[in-house]
């Protein structure tokens, strides 16, 4: 069990480019907020977990990058019959700076890449400290957060679509012929002619 931020190949190599003239200066807990649930029980046996980031750029100025990362980490247990009502949520945001090497002046594809994957990942640590910490100040005994993975984005998958064919009038005969060819699927794929 755990989280994945998926990244592409182009992704990874830009968000590499980053972090090979950038170093970590310092994460700044901006604010933080926990509630639990009046009247829920504590949690015992699994527990559902659910997870929302929202990284952003805020600055890039000569020798330094500052990025706020937001996370919010909520959890009910596996049989929760409410999803709106939650056992816990604890949401908190993330300064991260770094000094840039002299010289360096990121791409925006390169912060963007950074942003989405390596600036969430260096704050992880703490949100699960946190997260960790607050919910035993809430009573719940809860195991610790799972890992935080940065995975390749999932390839395409391929089907093959089988279409009648066509006699040379264009008139449909009752004869039916099968043409396959892959086609990738995806949230954007149109099918080509």
């Amino acid at each position: 069990m755990g989280f994945t931020i998926r990244q592409g190949k182009d992704e990874v190599q830009a968000a590499h480019r980053f972090q090979m003239s950038a170093e970590l200066r310092d994460i700044e807990l901006l604010g933080c907020s926990a509630s639990t649930s009046e009247g829920k029980a504590p949690a015992s046996g699994q527990l559902r977990l659910g997870m929302e980031m929202d990284p952003c750029i805020l600055h890039v100025l000569a020798g330094e990058a500052k990025f706020a990362v937001r996370i919010s980490v909520c959890g009910d247990s596996k049989d929760a019959e409410e999803p709106d009502r939650h056992l816990f949520k604890v949401l908190c945001r993330y300064a991260l700076t770094y000094r840039l090497k002299p010289a360096y002046v990121p791409l925006q594809l390169e912060l963007d890449a950074f942003r989405d994957g390596n600036a969430i990942f260096h704050c992880w640590p703490y949100t699960r400290e946190l997260v960790q910490n607050l919910t035993m100040r809430m009573g719940l005994q809860i195991p610790p957060l799972p890992l935080l993975r940065i995975g390749p984005t999932p390839e395409p998958k391929k089907v093959t679509l089988n279409r009648p064919a066509k006699s040379d009038t264009g008139i449909k005969t009752g004869k039916t012929g099968a043409s396959s060819r892959p086609v990738a699927l995806g949230p954007d794929v149109v099918p080509q002619t």
